[in-house]
């Protein structure tokens, strides 16, 4: 997503706009694979922890505000973060790059490590994606390997919303051609 994007519509604002998002006020962040664009800074939180395994990300990060980052495997989170330690969790654009049992796995850790809520953003269904649209050599994190439903992820205690999105006219695939025009699933899960 284009960083203008990020700036316009925050995820939260998506939610609060459709009646999904009860806070005013947000303390703590976990920002799970937050990568170089740490969307979370647009929430307006006291303190956010930022966590993704390719450092040329973490070093590439953009932000005034109180932060720290880890460079770690999200998929072991339970190894450093205590349950209940973030207010919020977000885990946006992560879990179409990790196989389905994966993904699975890191939505539960992430229930168990927020106090309040687990936000997410990922498209509606397989977006194929397999270069590092980012441009920081990280072709084999950047690949997708899921998709997703809306009812999938309600099925996990998520309420969501489905809204209509254009992505940039990039090259994703090696060999396939992507449609830009997609939809996206935004969802939150309240503790």
């Amino acid at each position: 997503m284009p960083k203008h994007d990020w700036i316009k519509n925050p995820v939260h604002k998506i939610l609060q706009k459709e009646g999904l998002w009860p806070f005013d006020k947000i303390n703590t962040v976990l920002d799970v694979a937050c990568g170089l664009s740490l969307k979370s800074k647009y929430l307006g939180a006291a303190y956010i922890l930022g966590i993704d395994i390719h450092e040329p990300y973490l070093r590439a990060i953009e932000y005034n505000g109180i932060y720290n980052v880890i460079k770690y495997d999200v998929l072991k989170l339970d190894n450093i973060i205590l349950d209940n330690s973030f207010e919020i969790v977000y885990i946006l654009d992560i879990i179409e790059h990790l196989p389905k049992q994966d993904a699975l796995n890191l939505i539960d850790i992430c229930k168990r490590k927020c106090s309040c809520a687990v936000v997410t953003e990922t498209p509606l269904g397989y977006v194929p994606q397999n270069l590092d649209i980012l441009g920081f050599g990280a072709n084999e994190l950047q690949t997708h390997r899921s998709g997703w439903t809306i009812s999938e992820l309600e099925s996990l205690g998520f309420s969501c919303i489905l809204r209509k999105y254009t992505m940039q006219n990039i090259k994703r695939h090696t060999k396939l051609d992507v449609d830009t025009n997609i939809q996206l699933i935004d969802g939150i899960y309240l503790k």
